[in-house]
């Protein structure tokens, strides 16, 4: 599970959209990614923008995609907004859907999809 230190849960990860991170991200707070990211995203929260794109596994309690994602997902909380994309295979607890999205890949239920990794 994502340790939780209590001075970093307030402040927010921003990867601008013209940074390209070759590697992960690992931070114990929510991150917005606006630009790309090729590696894993181990946070508290992730949403990621229009404009975002990430190709690998993302591991966090809520994740929201508007973006690009490729890989997996394990989130207690999944959002695929309307005209995302989605080529993973994903772990969740609870997963919705928004008309427009767009998913490729495995769907599986658990009750604590953090835990699997």
């Amino acid at each position: 599970m994502i340790e939780r230190k209590p001075g970093n849960i307030g402040r927010t990860l921003s990867i601008p959209r013209t940074a390209t991170i070759e590697g992960g991200v690992d931070y114990p707070g929510p991150v917005v990614i606006d630009g790309t990211v090729l590696g894993d995203v181990n946070c508290l929260s992730l949403i990621v923008t229009e404009r975002g794109v990430i190709e690998g596994t993302i591991k966090s309690e809520e994740v929201t995609v508007m973006g690009e994602v490729t890989g997996e997902i394990f989130a207690n909380l999944l959002t695929l907004k309307a005209a995302c994309s989605v080529n993973a295979d994903i772990v969740h607890k609870r997963l919705l859907l928004e008309n427009g999205s767009f998913f490729e890949g495995k769907s599986r239920r658990h009750t604590d999809p953090l835990r699997l990794l």
